[in-house]
C-alpha cells in the first residue's frame, strides 16, 4: 500500500498552518497539486487583475511544487482551471508553451463567479504521474512515430 506524502515547496508561501492544506500530496507515483494562485512567498497577491501575469506566476509555482515532489511539468496529466472569465484563456498560450512545450495534458476550464480574493482571476490545480512512459494513442498514424513505444517530443527549430 502506498503512503501519502505531504509535499511543501520552500519557494512558495507556507500554507500548512495558515490555510491548513499542503502544496501537493503524493500517493504512489501520482501527485495531486493544490490549486495555485498568483501569490508570492509572503502571501501577497501578485499581478492584480492581470491574467497573463497570474498564469505565468501560477505555472512557475506549480513547477516549484512538482520539483519538490520529484516531478516536472512534463509529468502533468490533468489541469483544472477556475477562471473569472473564460475568454482570458486565449491569452495564456505563450506561458503555456513556455512551461509545457509540446506536452498537452488533459484540461478542464470552468468559469466561476468569484475566487477567494477579488484580484485573483484564475486558480489552477494539477495531477501529475511520475515514472510512466508517454505513449500517443490517436485514431491516425503520424509519420515518424512508432505507436506503443515511448514518444520523445521533437526539438523545436
Amino acid at each position: 500500500m502506498s503512503k501519502k506524502q505531504f509535499i511543501y515547496s520552500d519557494k512558495l508561501a507556507s500554507v500548512r498552518k495558515r490555510f491548513t492544506y499542503s502544496h501537493a500530496i503524493k500517493v504512489g507515483n501520482t501527485i495531486y497539486v493544490s490549486g495555485q494562485v498568483a501569490r508570492n512567498k509572503s502571501h501577497v497577491i501578485c499581478h492584480k487583475r492581470d491574467f497573463v501575469g497570474q498564469i505565468e506566476m501560477i505555472l512557475e509555482n506549480m513547477k516549484d511544487v512538482l520539483e519538490a515532489a520529484g516531478a516536472t511539468m512534463q509529468d502533468v496529466v490533468k489541469l483544472n482551471f477556475f477562471c473569472r472569465h473564460l475568454w482570458d484563456m486565449t491569452k495564456m498560450m505563450p506561458a503555456f508553451d513556455k512551461y509545457f512545450g509540446d506536452h498537452v495534458p488533459a484540461m478542464t476550464a470552468v468559469e466561476v463567479v468569484q475566487l477567494w480574493h477579488p484580484h485573483i482571476l484564475v486558480e489552477v490545480e494539477a495531477i501529475a504521474v511520475v515514472g510512466e512512459e508517454q505513449v500517443i494513442i490517436e485514431g491516425k498514424e503520424v509519420d515518424g512515430v512508432e505507436y506503443g513505444k515511448q514518444y520523445v517530443v521533437p526539438e523545436r527549430t
